[in-house]
């Protein structure tokens, strides 16, 4: 499937988290699309998803949120990290190229991901199914 934004032209193919060994999760991104924001990380806790958690704090207009999702990581064990200087997209693209590269994945509703992302996938969020974005 292809989908053309503001953003550029993506292919998209259906894909799932659980065909790699780490994702990095823009929570402000995929929290946003849940009825209830608590479900990404005890889903995540449960299924023992090997994760990390990228927070949005580079602007004082995240900190209410990020306090909030910083809680909830405590609360359920996760590994998080919290984006000072850019958006989490582009730094959880930056964390899975340094840490693990290949056979990871970045997990977002960002087209953006798709840009900064060198060696690892990008899952879009979309329609409640996990898409790999390219670009086309």
């Amino acid at each position: 499937m292809e989908r053309r934004n503001r953003k550029g032209r993506f292919s998209l193919s259906p894909d799932s988290v659980a065909n790699y060994r780490r994702v990095y999760v823009d929570v402000f991104s995929i929290a946003a699309s849940l009825a209830q924001e608590e479900e990404l990380f005890a889903s995540a806790a449960e299924a023992g998803l090997n994760a990390v958690f990228v927070i949005d704090a580079w602007h004082e207009t995240h900190m209410g949120l990020a306090r909030r999702y910083l809680d909830l990581c405590r609360r359920y064990g996760l590994d998080c990290r919290l984006s000072e200087a850019k958006p989490a997209e582009a730094y959880a693209a930056e964390l899975c190229d340094a840490e693990y590269g290949e056979g990871c994945a970045v997990v977002t509703r960002d087209y953006d991901a798709v840009k900064a992302a060198g060696r690892c996938a990008v899952l879009i969020f979309q329609e409640g199914r996990f898409w790999r974005a390219a670009r086309a």
